[in-house]
């Protein structure tokens, strides 16, 4: 009987390990299609999916300074906090972005 219990119990484990295993699979299929299916749309020039590869939003160290260089790379939508949080006058540099975020 005590072998019966240890048959069972091995089964078990093989069975775990082969369902992990493919589950980890699963795992790195879809993580290298998400590379490579993005790398892909990033080298389309002309998209003929109709997708825009561009982010929505560019966040993180958007300033008067920076967002030029932001919009003369295609950004058409900011997401800003410590430049006006920070900020003396947050009104006047709202306004500021939004002028150099009109194209």
């Amino acid at each position: 009987m005590a072998q019966s219990g240890q048959k069972g119990r091995s089964i078990l484990n093989t069975l775990l390990v082969v369902m992990i295993g493919q589950v980890g699979c699963l795992t790195l299929v879809i993580i290298l299609a998400s590379v490579f299916g993005g790398l892909w749309l990033d080298s389309l020039s002309a998209n003929p999916l109709g997708v825009s590869v561009l982010p929505l939003f560019v966040i993180g160290g958007i300033n008067a300074q920076t967002l030029p260089s932001a919009v003369a790379a295609g950004a058409r939508r900011i997401a800003v906090s410590a430049a006006v949080c920070q900020a003396e006058e947050p009104r006047q540099v709202v306004a500021e972005l939004e002028s150099l975020l009109k194209v």
